[in-house]
């Protein structure tokens, strides 16, 4: 039993005890907040501004049916019976301020954690009451990691309390109470806790300028986020970014990730991110897209960009060719650029999830896609165009001028079958595939702009970022149901029902977001998961 829940217990000291925040200054408080006890040499820190804030509202996360799905997958009637069987576990319900503050915890005081550059983890707690909360670890160092033996000193810094198992050389478990705070570690940590407790505040997360700066960049309304010095390489190239902040806000609507990396490149880098007046060109866009990208950014900034998006292959077949894309395709566009991602009506699914790579496996049997651009002239953009065929050729691709309904197209084929077609109506320019696509998108550009694909509750997220990208959860589901059996092979009845039945439990995913800008010579990113919560 001590092994089984041992990890259980370890995990929930990690999320809920092992965040925090830096605090603004608060009259008569001697230490501001945790971030004052954990080390800026840490490989990361996470931090939450109020743990009880943050416990209810995960609460209330608790209550929907997603997350019912997942207990039961882990063989539990229901995600309340599943948390509730890991508080019980660790003796405090970290949903309720209430049962914190009745074990010791001050929540409005937050707590933090800070991994270590030789990987051990050290955890801040706000306290309320001293006796409660020794009480409080005494009973769980007791119960669940068999250390009964309860010490107590003065140290510098504060009072430490080990806890050890019987005979055992060292203690398991160390608190050490210090201004309103308790420092917990484990093991050969429990030493260290004294020198956490007396950092110099230079020393210390508080006074960490690249987080202070990345803060000021971020929403003040935060539940949580962490500081990664250097990327840690999660993110991006270790050695590349002199840091990675990361804020989370929660609400019944949404659960957003916003991340903040200081650009170590010249501004120039980061122009393809500085937003500009664009064209509202989404009402060009299939009303069945489930997937929405839009770009009000300068084209002409993407220069430096589009290699490693393209890939080596690509880069050189193209540089071989003496094709200036400069010059003939991102300075002819204006910003405002457009994408749209439909489920095909004809997709067989009975072989599973397709290879994401295009030469062995042509995507638009699976999606269909179209992508509408504004030029500068007409004239530019008809000129570039001509200019494709030949390039396809060196690329593996064959693109053949042709007429469609009176307009002059470019079909694009290669080893897998159809390709990207292409076509420019007056100063608009379009890519789209299967055909199919094309000659339904074509008549919409010569006229006005018609419905926008986007729920309105959605649209914020491709107006404000310069890079935005909504995916479209319950159109999707909706696109996957409205498909016959037939798409599901043989027994494809009895697979459809149990997508169906897989698809409402995950009903309450409205849709996921995406948006990238630039701030303050910053990159920023936010990540946001919508939820539509059925009603109580």
């Amino acid at each position: 039993m001590l092994r089984r829940t041992t990890p259980w217990l370890l995990l929930v000291l990690l999320v809920f005890a092992g965040c925090s925040r830096c605090g603004d200054k608060q009259p008569g408080a001697k230490v501001l907040s945790p971030a004052r006890f954990l080390p800026r040499t840490a490989k990361a820190s996470v931090v939450i501004p109020d743990l009880g804030t943050l416990g209810e509202k995960l609460a209330r996360l608790q209550t929907l049916k997603l997350a019912n799905f997942a207990a039961q997958l882990q063989n539990a009637q229901s995600a309340e019976g599943f948390v509730s069987g890991i508080m019980r576990q660790v003796g405090v319900d970290l949903r309720s301020r209430q049962a914190m503050e009745t074990a010791g915890i001050d929540p409005s005081r937050g707590a933090g954690m800070a991994l270590l550059l030789d990987n051990k983890v050290v955890s801040v707690l706000g306290m309320k009451d001293e006796k409660a909360l020794t009480e409080t670890f005494a009973k769980l160092a007791r119960e669940r990691l068999g250390a009964p033996t309860r010490a107590e000193q003065k140290v510098p810094g504060g009072t430490l309390v080990t806890f050890s198992r019987t005979g055992a050389p060292q203690p398991a478990l160390g608190l050490l109470l210090s201004d309103g705070y308790a420092l917990v570690g484990a093991g050969d940590l429990i030493p260290r806790l004294s020198g956490f407790a007396t950092l110099a505040p230079e020393q210390s997360l508080s006074q960490e300028p690249l987080l202070s700066d990345a803060l000021k960049r971020l929403p003040t309304e935060r539940d949580f986020y962490a500081f990664l010095p250097g990327g840690l390489g999660y993110f991006v190239p270790a050695g590349t970014a002199q840091a990675v902040t990361l804020m989370g806000t929660l609400s019944e609507r949404s659960v957003s990730l916003r991340a903040d990396m200081p650009w170590p490149g010249s501004q120039d880098s980061l122009a393809a991110l500085t937003p500009q007046k664009a064209t509202e060109l989404l009402g060009y866009l299939p009303e069945d897209s489930f997937l929405t990208v839009r770009y009000r950014g300068d084209p002409a900034k993407l220069e430096p960009v589009w290699p490693y998006l393209a890939g080596g292959a690509i880069t050189r077949a193209v540089q071989a060719s003496g094709f200036d894309v400069k010059g003939e395709v991102f300075e002819r566009l204006k910003p405002g650029m457009v994408a749209g991602v439909a489920l095909s009506p004809t997709v067989q699914l009975s072989a599973g999830m397709p290879l994401l790579d295009p030469r062995r496996t042509n995507p638009f049997r699976f999606v269909h896609l179209v992508v509408v651009g504004e030029g500068k002239d007409a004239a530019g953009l008809a000129s570039a165009l001509e200019k494709v065929p030949p390039l396809a050729q060196r690329l593996g691709a064959k693109v053949e001028p042709s007429e469609l309904n009176g307009q002059r197209v470019y079909l694009t084929s290669y080893a897998q079958g159809e390709g990207m077609h292409m076509a420019s109506v007056g100063d608009k320019v379009v890519l789209a595939a299967p055909r199919t696509r094309l000659e339904a998108v074509l008549p919409r550009l010569a006229g006005a702009p018609g419905p926008v694909p986007v729920a309105e509750e959605l649209r914020a997220s491709l107006q404000e970022p310069v890079l935005g990208a909504v995916l479209d959860l319950r159109r999707l589901s909706d696109s996957v149901k409205a498909l016959p059996s037939e798409a599901w092979g043989i027994g494809g009845f009895a697979i459809k029902a149990t997508t169906v039945r897989f698809l409402e439990a995950m009903g309450e995913l409205r849709a996921v977001t995406l948006g990238l800008s630039e701030k303050d010579k910053s990159l920023q990113a936010e990540l946001t998961l919508w939820l539509t919560p059925a009603p109580q």
